[in-house]
């Protein structure tokens, strides 16, 4: 028969599910940081790997998943780089593997057509600076977004050749 004791200890394991649940409503958390969230209330590491357990049989938690959605909104969505989608992953806990697994999907020359996108629009905002600052502009917007100092030349070469096509009005 169970102490008191320990029917305390199930129902805060229950509490801290609760918790992890609720918290899953809101964003896809990693391994790591059902376990740090655990711990931040109050929870000992017992519990924590028993919650971990819970939430990966009921498929509530999985790195993989996660590791895909990130590549999907950041790379995909937001038009970030791989070293920035591998920068957030790893700091959500997520191993390497999985995460060389989830970029691996991004090719280079992906990469560098998103750049070149990326380039073209916001290069289309910018009629109105002189060159300089259209050079210069690019380059922070696609530095920001991680892109290496090669792809930044080749997308705002494209950006630039787009910009010298097009026919101005003065």
């Amino acid at each position: 028969m169970p102490t008191a004791h320990e029917d305390d200890d199930c129902v805060d394991t229950q509490k801290l599910e609760d918790l992890v649940v609720r918290a899953l409503g809101r964003r896809n958390l990693t391994e790591r940081q059902v376990v740090s969230l655990v711990e931040e209330k109050g929870g000992d590491s017992t519990q924590a790997s028993e919650v971990l357990e819970r939430m990966r049989e009921l498929g509530y938690v999985d790195d993989i998943r996660v590791a895909e959605e990130l590549v999907h909104r950041l790379s995909e969505a937001k038009g970030k780089s791989r070293a920035v989608v591998a920068r957030e992953m790893s700091s959500r806990g997520i191993p390497r593997e999985v995460i060389d697994g989830a970029l691996s999907e991004v090719s280079d020359e992906h990469e560098r057509s998103v750049a070149i996108d990326l380039a073209l629009k916001r290069g289309a905002q910018l009629s109105h600076v002189d060159d300089a600052a259209f050079d210069r502009r690019l380059t922070g917007y696609l530095a920001r977004r991680g892109y290496s100092s090669g792809i930044v030349r080749e997308a705002i070469a494209a950006a630039r050749a787009e910009r010298s096509q097009r026919v101005r009005f003065q």
